[in-house]
């Protein structure tokens, strides 16, 4: 197990990491009030939640050995294309200066980090710390005055000595939406609700970090994936065969709204936990339910400060493995997290579709066009797609006939046998066998 994260072991505001580090960035960034952490007597639970079986600290200790590298990884590659693009803007009498903020990566001073507070990025920025590496911005995302991430994400930059470089994008979900909704649609190619709503919060940072000069951003996709951190991926504690089976089969047809969002902004995304040697294969082939899951054992935080509480909890040997701020709260998604929920809600859309224009139109779409739309932000996300893209068309994926397809949209699914629609959202997305024989 790594060290305490105690408030006692606290780095100040002022920029710990770079004097630790050789950094002579004295650039303040920052867009908030600094807060003194020391003072608010914060309680962490490592000692009693971590588990003393030691197939439980090889597993967290190999965890922690793994993310390192993965990061170094990710660290080495990007120095690599910097030093190439380098060169070749030399050899073609260009000049090769960049947006230096003194850091010495050998990134160039564009280096971020999207900092959500949760347990997976406070992960990564634990595991660069350990390596010397300092970003250059860490972005959070703030929807309204709910989000669970504000707190968390400052008590981190606070600990590593990134507040001074540490960027809070506050936004109201109006402002949110017509920011970045139809850009976001554009991009993705989708309407479905729950894709949309996340990756306007994570549009939203990527704006930002192209603003701030950067070319490169670390980010957290995957942990929950690998390791079980969704609700939806506890499974049954009395079945640790049949949980392997369906995380494993997740992992291997899973897919990320981040690349592609990135490369809109003229960014490059990486993710450590995607490293197929040192952190996939590895965790589909060694990692088991009990490595991952904690059934009503652990004291969970909802929000920081706030007193803690026992449930199930997923990613556990990723807990274990970085002591961090962040490492007992509660999984949430990115928009609980963000506080972009509210977008979910049909009452956030009353003044722009009122419930008699929903029913009417949603039940022509059903009758003439074989979609089905649930909710009113999907009603919303469906007609921006519909604009951008001249009707109900897709760039590379195939509309079939009534009957066909997706249930809710008729687009043909990832693979057979899909249970997900990534257009519409539907899920289960596979039609009854009745109606498939009809």
């Amino acid at each position: 197990m790594s060290s305490s994260s105690s408030s006692s072991n606290t780095a100040t505001t002022t920029g710990v990491a770079d004097a630790k580090n050789g950094s002579s960035n004295g650039n303040i960034i920052s867009n908030y009030e600094p807060i003194d952490f020391d003072a608010m007597g914060l309680e962490w639970k490592h000692e009693e939640n971590e588990s003393k079986k030691p197939r439980a600290i090889r597993m967290a200790s190999e965890c922690r050995r793994r993310l390192t590298q993965a990061t170094a990884n990710i660290i080495d590659k990007i120095k690599q294309r910097k030093q190439q693009e380098q060169e070749r803007n030399e050899g073609e009498g260009e000049d090769a200066s960049h947006n230096n903020n003194n850091n010495n990566n050998g990134t160039d001073g564009t280096l971020g980090l999207i900092l959500s507070g949760g347990v997976d990025t406070c992960a990564i920025l634990e595991a660069a710390t350990s390596l010397g590496v300092v970003f250059d911005v860490a972005i959070t995302v703030v929807i309204g005055d709910t989000s669970p991430d504000d707190l968390y994400s400052k008590y981190a930059a606070f600990k590593h000595g990134l507040s001074t470089r540490h960027v809070v994008v506050k936004m109201t979900p109006e402002d949110l939406v017509e920011t970045h909704l139809p850009r976001t649609i554009e991009t993705l190619k989708v309407w479905t609700g729950m894709t949309i709503r996340n990756s306007l919060v994570i549009s939203a940072a990527f704006q930002e970090a192209q603003k701030q000069g950067l070319t490169d951003v670390l980010v957290g996709d995957g942990a929950d994936e690998l390791f079980g951190g969704y609700t939806f991926t506890w499974g049954d504690a009395s079945d640790p065969v049949g949980w392997k089976a369906k995380r494993d089969k997740m992992c291997r047809a899973w897919t990320f709204a981040t690349d592609d969002l990135a490369a809109s902004y003229g960014l490059i995304a990486h993710a450590p936990y995607e490293d197929q040697e040192e952190m996939v294969d590895w965790a589909l082939n060694e990692a088991l339910r009990e490595d991952c899951i904690a059934d009503d054992r652990c004291l969970i935080q909802l929000l920081l400060g706030e007193p803690y509480n026992t449930h199930t909890t997923g990613k556990v040997l990723l807990r274990e493995a970085f002591r961090t701020g962040s490492s007992w709260r509660r999984k949430d998604p990115i928009e609980k997290g963000s506080g972009a929920t509210v977008i979910g809600h049909d009452e956030y859309w009353e003044e722009q579709v009122s419930d008699r224009e929903f029913k009417t139109e949603t039940r022509i779409l059903q009758i003439e066009e074989g979609v089905a739309i649930k909710t009113k932000e999907n009603l919303v996300n469906f007609r921006i797609y519909r604009k951008i893209f001249g009707g109900i068309l897709h760039p590379t994926r195939k509309r079939l006939a009534i009957g066909e397809g997706c249930i809710d949209c008729r687009f043909e699914l990832d693979y057979p046998g899909a249970m997900f629609c990534h257009m519409c959202g539907a899920y289960p997305a596979q039609r009854p066998k009745e109606e498939e024989q009809s």
